[in-house]
């Protein structure tokens, strides 16, 4: 008898054939899986543009927060928010790029109070001195950002920092003179009696990066060099200290405190 090798060929065939019908099944499932995902987003969509027209999302009221040199009927203007927008459809990438394009505005904080209702939280610049420059003087925040122009008759009651150029304006404020003398304007802003910012008349960067300090009192230079700001603004505290208590603060006609290692140099003038 031989063997069967017709029945070992049918078994073979069944086999591939229950092989390709799984595949078709799973194939056909796939497909109405995709279809059905299509379907719900097309659905989907389809609500979303008609929600995104509904009344129901019209935003009725814009709550406007931390205006100071800014109005907020200005960041509305600018955020091109009106009676016609709504709440679901709102770009807020496009209103917070709007309201940023504001020179004042440093940041925007944008949030939906559903379901008509915007609220708008704008973080200004604070100026903290002015940068007088080639063109102009510039408003200039703790960051070195040179951000608006000063037009008079705006408020001038900063420190006045010179010598600098708009095209050699640091990127990075470690270790720069620009970096310096904010740091020291910083220190005066913590409350000393003895140097407090509004005595800050100017500082000055030479062409050596050396900063020059001048007081609103009494204008004679104070030469601090370059580095280790903390460190002179402490001890030229204690120097104008002995100056006013010893009454020669009057004939003091420089103050150097780039002089020596823990050194500082005062000059008088015999005819003060």
């Amino acid at each position: 008898m031989r063997k069967g090798k017709p029945i070992q060929q049918r078994y073979g065939s069944s086999k591939k054939s229950r092989t390709l019908d799984l595949k078709k099944k799973l194939a056909i499932l796939v497909v109405g899986l995709l279809l059905l995902v299509a379907g719900f987003a097309v659905v989907g969509f389809i609500v979303y543009k008609a929600m995104g027209r509904a009344d129901f999302f019209q935003i009725t009221a814009t709550n406007i927060q931390g205006c100071r040199r800014t109005t907020k009927n200005l960041i509305l203007e600018m955020s091109g928010v009106d009676v016609y927008s709504n709440l679901l459809a709102l770009d807020i990438k496009r209103v917070k790029s709007g309201i940023e394009a504001h020179e004042w505005v440093e940041s925007v904080e944008i949030e939906r109070d559903w379901p008509n209702r915007l609220t708008i939280v704008v973080k200004e610049r604070l100026p903290v001195a002015i940068a007088s420059l080639d063109n102009g003087l510039f408003y200039l925040d703790q960051k070195g950002v040179a951000f608006a122009k000063v037009l008079p008759p705006e408020d001038m009651d900063y420190p006045i920092i010179s010598g600098l150029k708009r095209d050699e304006w640091p990127r990075n404020l470690k270790d720069s003179p620009l970096g310096e003398a904010l740091q020291l304007i910083k220190y005066a802003g913590q409350g000393s009696s003895i140097l407090p910012k509004q005595n800050i008349s100017q500082l000055h960067v030479d062409g050596d990066e050396n900063i020059i300090l001048y007081l609103v009192d009494r204008p004679f230079p104070i030469h601090l060099g370059a580095g280790n700001v903390g460190t002179k603004y402490y001890w030229l505290t204690k120097v104008l200290y002995k100056l006013y208590k010893s009454k020669e603060f009057d004939k003091a006609a420089y103050v150097r405190m780039d002089y020596g290692r823990n050194q500082v140099l005062v000059g008088f003038d015999e005819e003060g």
